[in-house]
């Protein structure tokens, strides 16, 4: 069958976890749908792919709390289409200095969205979690409910067979080397490359850490996503103590305020391993990329010895994995029209700066909105504009700490 004589309602280019929801909801509403993928489905060369990601709704923006509220009812409508699991709920432990910009902007923001949550301070935080979490004197802890763990290749793999099972054509191993305005029938031209092109009505580019490639290409544009490679950690609990840290327990999903920005997860992936890992990473080449060696674990090693109470061996990691993120220079989405020649035909979603996965379900249901009817329902978009850059090279303006630390000197 020729594929490329095929017309489509509306092409997604990039079938990492974002491309593959907007996918589903397309075919959810009837949309014919083509989602093309560079490399094999549920490859390990970009986001979305690996063991776990955290669901938290504790942000110093107020925005994405009611994104994450959202996602996280569309995760178990999803999972209950399937049938199987991806979501796997858990309380949300912040904690940092007790005049830490960002944890007190994340407390302000939980009282204005009124998520419940408790303040702890050092002995509370050693009572409320057994001695297994403890915090310095200075410090306070956040504790909220809607928290948990992501299964990310799993639901990949989940939005693709619901989009599949709704009629979208999915294929992979099809990298798009240019989008081009169709000027006789309107819409847009994908060429592959193979030389292969598909028509559609409409286009969703969600291209990842290729995305300022791509987006240069197809438009001149250059938007300012830079790819970082970062590299995830999973350290040995110590023996008899491995049931206290397993999802299931009370034992939360987790995020340090301090300098580095540490976060993790309960035990799951790996029996009597936790997942623990900075923030931050690499600026690279995404198509050059130098797999490793990873940040300094100095730091990471001291905050383990210091807030596991010497349950969590601190030596080194026993695994470590590698993956991507794609900065903004403010860690907030690009979700915008692109523009120029192509008006409202190509809607991009991009930057989601090593914090969107959680969010996924959302981002989706919006660029869906955004390519079938031009705007997005409930939802304040100028936070993700691309004009925003053009207003400021650094984006939105915030009065907190960055969170993601970039390490271009390291070795």
């Amino acid at each position: 069958m020729e594929y490329s004589s095929h017309h489509f309602d509306v092409i997604v280019v990039g079938a990492g976890i974002m491309g593959s929801s907007t996918a589903y909801q397309l075919a959810k509403r009837g949309q014919k749908t083509l989602l093309l993928e560079q490399f094999d489905f549920l490859h390990h060369r970009g986001s979305s792919h690996g063991e776990s990601r955290t669901v938290r709704a504790t942000y110093p923006e107020d925005h994405y709390c009611d994104m994450v509220t959202e996602s996280s009812q569309s995760w178990e409508q999803a999972q209950s289409e399937i049938g199987y699991k991806v979501y796997f709920k858990a309380q949300q432990f912040d904690m940092g200095p007790s005049d830490n910009k960002s944890l007190l902007a994340v407390i302000s923001s939980c009282e204005k969205k009124s998520l419940p949550y408790q303040v702890l301070h050092g002995q509370q935080v050693a009572d409320r979690f057994s001695g297994r979490i403890t915090i310095p004197e200075s410090w306070v802890g956040v504790l909220t409910e809607v928290g948990g763990v992501i299964k990310p290749t799993k639901a990949v793999s989940m939005f693709q067979a619901l989009a599949f099972q709704k009629g979208a054509v999915l294929r992979d191993n099809m990298e798009v080397k240019n989008i081009v305005k169709d000027e006789v029938k309107g819409g847009v031209n994908v060429v592959v490359a193979d030389g292969e092109k598909f028509w559609g009505k409409k286009c969703v580019v969600t291209a990842g850490a290729w995305m300022s490639k791509l987006v240069k290409t197809v438009s001149g544009l250059q938007l300012p996503i830079q790819a970082l490679e970062t590299a995830v950690c999973y350290w040995r609990i110590k023996e008899g103590h491995e049931a206290k840290f397993a999802i299931g327990s009370d034992f939360p999903t987790f995020a340090s305020y301090s300098e580095p920005y540490i976060y993790g997860t309960p035990s799951l992936e790996f029996p009597g391993l936790i997942k623990i890992a900075v923030h931050g990473g690499y600026p690279c080449d995404p198509d050059k990329r130098p797999w490793g060696p990873g940040i300094s674990l100095d730091s990471m090693k001291e905050w383990i010895e210091g807030r596991f109470s010497g349950l969590v061996d601190h030596g080194e990691p026993v695994v470590t994995q590698l993956c991507m993120y794609s900065m903004t220079p403010d860690g907030d989405f690009v979700i915008d029209f692109l523009g120029g020649e192509f008006g409202k035909d190509v809607v991009i979603g991009g930057g989601f700066s090593g914090h969107g996965f959680k969010m996924a379900p959302v981002v989706g249901r919006i660029l869906a909105d955004l390519v079938l009817s031009g705007e997005a329902e409930g939802v304040e978009l100028r936070h993700y504009r691309i004009q925003r850059f053009q207003e400021n090279p650094k984006g939105n303006v915030k009065d907190y700490e960055d969170q993601v630390n970039t390490f271009p000197n390291q070795k």
